[in-house]
């Protein structure tokens, strides 16, 4: 197995995967898991001419710029503002607006799963006050990024 395909294939799923269960688990999305996309997608520019380029890391940039200016009004985590922005990397710039949709799907179909696991009592209050709970975002984003991904112009079928 060429490294491109061990990146595509192997590197990316199985990072998304990480980023979904730490999320769940702990609300949180490791350094280590955002570095390794970083990492993995640098490789696979080296390795494999990508003529889009330019337009992903646009985008990649502006989406972490977008992401930062969330978490500094506390809309979202600072792992999801980094997830996200890697994220644009590996998605074709074309599936942004399949990947947005996705994304809140994905997040209003949590939403819905965390007022539901709640108390009678306290659904009413959500509903009224700021709710006690977050949502776990990066789920959201990983696994939009994993629905697109085997339509992806990098695996040669987008």
């Amino acid at each position: 197995m060429r490294l491109a395909e061990l990146l595509l294939l192997g590197l990316y799923p199985t990072a998304l995967c990480a980023c979904i269960g730490t999320d769940i688990a702990r609300r949180i999305i490791p350094n280590a898991v955002i570095a390794a996309l970083l990492l993995g997608f640098a490789a696979l520019a080296i390795l494999s001419p990508l003529p889009d380029l330019s337009l992903r890391l646009l985008l990649a940039a502006a989406v972490t710029a977008l992401g930062f200016s969330l978490f500094a009004e506390h809309v979202v985590g600072a792992g999801d503002a980094k997830l996200a922005g890697v994220l644009m990397l590996w998605t074709d710039p074309a599936q942004l607006p399949l990947f947005v949709l996705a994304c809140g799907l994905i997040g209003g179909f949590l939403t819905l799963a965390a007022v539901a696991m709640r108390r009678p009592a306290e659904r009413l209050d959500g509903i009224i006050a700021v709710p006690r709970q977050t949502i776990p975002y990066g789920v959201a984003l990983a696994g939009a990024g994993l629905l697109l991904h085997p339509f992806s112009s990098l695996l040669g079928t987008g």
